[in-house]
């Protein structure tokens, strides 16, 4: 009886998921949205980025010396 929650669960989700993906593609902001999401994908980018790159800068702590 789990199995089937599970399968009903992310059916119900592809389904939302695949309304949202028509709907936006319908919509006359079609374009705005798609900046929009572009422009968030481009930030969570450079904050992944640039926190990599700064723990890849940080020396790493020697617990022995603690």
């Amino acid at each position: 009886m789990n199995k089937t929650g599970s399968n009903l669960l992310f059916l119900a989700v592809g389904a939302a998921l695949g309304a949202a993906v028509g709907y936006i593609a319908a919509s006359d902001k079609k374009e705005q949205w798609l900046n929009d999401i572009n422009g968030l994908v481009h930030k969570i980018k450079s904050n992944t980025k640039a926190s990599s790159t700064s723990k890849a800068q940080e020396p790493i702590a020697n617990p022995e010396k603690e």
